[in-house]
């Protein structure tokens, strides 16, 4: 039976959540089991607390990760409710805040709304076809590999460009830079193992 358009949005979504999650797993530090923890019980404890803040930081992580996402899927599935093409202005993406204020600001909107562009592009074209399950929805949106691929290589540039912004302009601490770079790293790992996987 073929999905209706919320089953395909609802399909969408929960995939995006399950990637967000698995990008926080990597990104976000685990803390270290210790053999001490077995021999001295506060020690485990200890770790404990820390296991609960870890999962709290992959839950608040994926739920960052997931908003960029979650506003594609919501103009796309409009666009495709309507059947028909609708514009959007930056201001459309950012509608809880005032992003021209500031030059910062609102440059760094305009290279998120990039990334989000791509993405649209991306869910309309899953949210049209006749589908099953979520890998139906992928090949129907993309005959082959190398078609994926290609969306794959645009979101990827895309991502790089507002990740070098936030490099230089925005988080520019060694620390926060390593996340950035993990991020980017483990994003395009976990997409070429997707692909694989799917096509």
């Amino acid at each position: 039976m073929t999905l209706s358009i919320d089953d395909k949005y609802d399909l969408i979504y929960a995939h995006e959540e399950q990637f967000a999650y698995r990008l926080g797993n990597e990104v976000v530090k685990k803390p270290e089991v210790s053999v001490w923890m077995i021999l001295i019980p506060i020690l485990f404890l200890h770790h404990m607390h820390k296991v609960n803040e870890y999962k709290a930081g992959v839950r608040s992580f994926a739920q960052g990760i997931l908003s960029p996402q979650k506003k594609a899927l919501d103009k796309a599935y409009k666009e495709a409710s309507a059947g028909e093409k609708i514009h959007y202005d930056l201001k459309d993406y950012f509608s809880e805040s005032d992003i021209t204020t500031e030059k910062q600001q609102r440059t760094l909107a305009e290279k998120q709304v990039r990334v989000i562009r791509v993405m649209e592009e991306h869910y309309l074209a899953m949210l049209t076809v006749s589908a099953e399950t979520f890998a139906d929805l992928l090949k129907g949106a993309y005959l082959n590999r190398g078609e994926y691929r290609r969306y794959l290589n645009r979101l990827e540039k895309a991502e790089k460009e507002l990740y070098e912004y936030l490099k230089n302009e925005v988080h520019t601490t060694e620390a926060s830079k390593k996340v950035i770079k993990q991020m980017e790293k483990s994003g395009e790992r976990l997409r070429a193992e997707e692909m694989r996987r799917l096509f």
